[in-house]
């Protein structure tokens, strides 16, 4: 999704991601898709990437679903110093599971000249 400059503070970050995490704990692969896009999804259609990778992650850990979180996620904001790959940001998120485990979200913030976008990067088992 494409921000503006004034979206990547740390607490408009946090905000955004929030709203991506809401999106994918309700199950709302199709919505999560087409707002975030999805940058592991290699060809694939993004909504289903999205829902296999994710099932993928949740069956690592034993569990069937991510709890729905109605407070902001528990979230870091890290940036990168200045490089060509236009890597500004990356936002992790802790996500709890039905089993008590957690599932480690990640958004990523690019830049390309005056252009900002946050993309889902991809999950991992935490």
């Amino acid at each position: 999704m494409e921000i503006l400059d004034d979206q990547t503070d740390e607490a408009s970050l946090v905000q955004l991601a929030a709203d991506a995490v809401g999106l994918l704990a309700s199950g709302n692969f199709d919505a999560l898709a087409n707002r975030f896009g999805y940058a592991l999804a290699y060809g694939r259609e993004r909504s289903a990437a999205i829902c296999e990778d994710l099932g993928t992650y949740l069956e690592q850990l034993g569990c069937n679903n991510l709890v729905s979180v109605h407070d902001l996620p528990d979230a870091s904001v890290k940036y990168f110093e200045p490089n060509d790959a236009g890597l500004l940001a990356v936002v992790d998120c802790l996500v709890p599971t039905d089993n008590n485990c957690k599932v480690l979200v990640s958004l990523v913030v690019t830049s390309r000249g005056a252009d900002k976008h946050l993309t889902l990067e991809g999950f991992a088992a935490a």
